[in-house]
C-alpha cells in the first residue's frame, strides 16, 4: 500500500512539472507577443488545455506566472553567457564564444528579444524590477569580461556599455524587426544561413570594436 500511494505521489509531481512547464512556454510565446498588459490567463491556458484556475493553482497570479516566464528565459542565456566568459581561453576568443552563445540563444529563443523590447517599451524611465535583477548581473560579467581584456592589452580602449550596446541592439533589431522590413528578401536565407550570416558579420564588428584585427 506504502509503495503504491509512494509511486501515485511521484506521478502526481511529474504530471505537476509537466503541467508547469507547458504553462511556461504558452506564457512566453503569449507574453512576447501581447505584452503583461494585454496578455489574458485564458488564452494562455487554452492551448494547454487547461483552464485559467489551473494557472492560478500553479502560479499564484498573471504577475507572478511572468516572473517565472522572465527567469526560465534569462537565466538560461546568462548559463550560456558566463560559461563562455569563463573558458580557458584568450580574451579576444572568449569574446567571440560569447558572440556565438549570443546569437545561438537569440535563433532558439526569438521571444526573448521580444520580451526584452516590449519591457523597454512599456517602462522608458526604467526596467520592472524582476527584470533588472536578472538583466544586471549579465551586464556586468560582460563588461568586466572586456575590462579585464582591456587591462591586459588585449582590446583597445573603448567604453565596455558602448560595445555591449551596439552588440545587444544589433542583434535584438535582427530578431524583431528586420524580417519585418526585409520583405521576400529576408526570406531569400534560411533560419540557421541567416543566422550563421549575421554571428560572423557581428564577430566582424565586435574585432572592429576591440580593435582585435582579423583573426
Amino acid at each position: 500500500m506504502g509503495v503504491s500511494q509512494t509511486g501515485s505521489s511521484r506521478r502526481s509531481t511529474m504530471v505537476a512539472e509537466e503541467t508547469r512547464e507547458l504553462i511556461l512556454q504558452a506564457a512566453e510565446t503569449e507574453f512576447a507577443n501581447r505584452g503583461f498588459a494585454r496578455a489574458r490567463l485564458e488564452d494562455i491556458a487554452e492551448p494547454v488545455g487547461i483552464t485559467r484556475a489551473a494557472i492560478i493553482y500553479h502560479f499564484g497570479d498573471k504577475q507572478a506566472l511572468y516572473t517565472a516566464v522572465l527567469e526560465a528565459t534569462f537565466k538560461a542565456l546568462a548559463e550560456r553567457i558566463r560559461a563562455a566568459l569563463e573558458a580557458d581561453a584568450p580574451h579576444a576568443e572568449r569574446v567571440e564564444r560569447l558572440i556565438g552563445a549570443w546569437v545561438d540563444y537569440a535563433a532558439e529563443r526569438p521571444t526573448l528579444a521580444r520580451l526584452f523590447m516590449r519591457e523597454v517599451a512599456d517602462s522608458p524611465r526604467e526596467l520592472a524590477p524582476e527584470l533588472r535583477q536578472l538583466v544586471d548581473p549579465m551586464f556586468s560579467v560582460v563588461t568586466e569580461g572586456i575590462e579585464k581584456g582591456q587591462n591586459d592589452g588585449a582590446f583597445r580602449k573603448v567604453d565596455p556599455v558602448l560595445v555591449v550596446s551596439i552588440l545587444a541592439g544589433a542583434t535584438m533589431w535582427f530578431v524583431t524587426d528586420a524580417p519585418l522590413l526585409g520583405g521576400e528578401e529576408a526570406l531569400r536565407l534560411s533560419k540557421e544561413e541567416a543566422f550563421s550570416a549575421f554571428r560572423q558579420e557581428l564577430i566582424g564588428v565586435t574585432r572592429h570594436l576591440l580593435g582585435t584585427g582579423n583573426r
